[in-house]
């Protein structure tokens, strides 16, 4: 059996999904080089389409993202498609399983990054920061003289994180940077760093981003959370709260199934059931995050697009139109 659908089947074994879950979940990158990347995309668009296959790849020529989820045969057909091409060895891969397709559509995008950072000057297929197992990080990040950074955007900080982890409260990863840059010149600046993510692609390049700026020990957690969470029992961890994903599925839990919150779809924040008990909440217009943001022309077109979204699931339809939450993969 091909490497990548072995790795399917042991995680799917751990996750109590081998006897056939509804839909198998992937989240995959690895950085190298594709100067031929245009022309892979109509093929993998394709491939992906003829096995059902939803969700969203990013292709640039420093490699390929994603999330992406199908049946299990047909996750192993693309898995093997890929795999088909030795460049994408070692490919960063990481499962869950979901009773739903967790997508409405699938599309191969074109772009220039695939994790938006827009520092042209960072290429982790040549240097980044080490690797630490999951089986690894409690002891590093236990260790007082770590500082342990949540390379995270705000909205997905907000429900989940590693315990002691500093949030840089950041509304997209092209602010890291500049916050990076701050901790870089403080007098009392970290002599080492231990970096996470959700699936360990932004991390990969922050921690890349770091070193360039002299910190000497930087480390990134291989897999990011997902594979934290896959591998290490929920009675020996150190994460709290519930992980933001973009999916359907909004979190999931430490077992890696749908969670406890919903989306607000007008400002793409997680919301708890409390969250949309608030005066302030409105399906598809508005919660207490964002209600004071929004004129009024601007939650009318919510509620235009929500009632469009009402009649579609009323005649069984996917409603397609322009929604705030970005695809997956598209990490910013």
């Amino acid at each position: 059996m091909p490497r990548l659908q072995d790795d399917m089947q042991d995680a799917l074994r751990r996750l109590g999904g081998a006897n056939g879950p509804g839909y198998v979940i992937a989240a995959l990158y690895k950085f190298v080089e594709l100067p031929d990347h245009r022309d892979l995309q109509p093929r993998l668009q394709t491939v992906c389409d003829t096995h059902d296959v939803h969700g969203t790849l990013l292709l640039a020529h420093e490699g390929i993202n994603g999330t992406i989820c199908a049946r299990p045969a047909g996750m192993a057909a693309v898995l093997d498609w890929i795999e088909a091409d030795g460049r994408f060895a070692d490919l960063s891969l990481k499962f869950s399983v979901a009773e739903d397709q967790a997508f409405l559509r699938m599309k191969v995008r074109l772009k220039t990054e695939i994790v938006t950072m827009g520092q042209p000057g960072i290429n982790p297929a040549h240097a980044t920061g080490t690797y630490v197992e999951p089986a690894d990080w409690n002891s590093l990040v236990d260790d007082p003289d770590v500082m342990v950074i949540d390379t995270r955007n705000s909205y997905e900080t907000a429900i989940g994180s590693f315990a002691g982890a500093v949030d840089p409260q950041t509304d997209s990863f092209r602010e890291f940077p500049a916050w990076a840059q701050d901790l870089a010149d403080a007098e009392d600046r970290p002599k080492k760093l231990a970096m996470f993510c959700t699936g360990g692609i932004r991390c990969e390049k922050a921690s890349a981003l770091m070193q360039q700026m002299g910190f000497d020990e930087v480390y990134h957690l291989k897999g990011g959370i997902l594979k934290y969470l896959e591998e290490v029992p929920a009675e020996d961890s150190r994460w709290q709260g519930e992980c933001f994903v973009f999916d359907g599925r909004v979190a999931v839990d430490h077992d890696l199934r749908p969670g406890g919150y919903d989306m607000c779809h007008a400002c793409r924040m997680p919301l708890s059931e409390e969250d949309k008990e608030h005066p302030a909440f409105s399906p598809g217009i508005s919660c207490h995050h964002c209600i004071a943001r929004h004129d009024a022309d601007s939650r009318s077109r919510f509620a235009e697009r929500q009632k469009q979204i009402t009649l579609a699931r009323q005649r069984g339809e996917d409603h397609l139109g322009r929604s705030p939450r970005k695809q997956a993969g598209d990490e910013s």
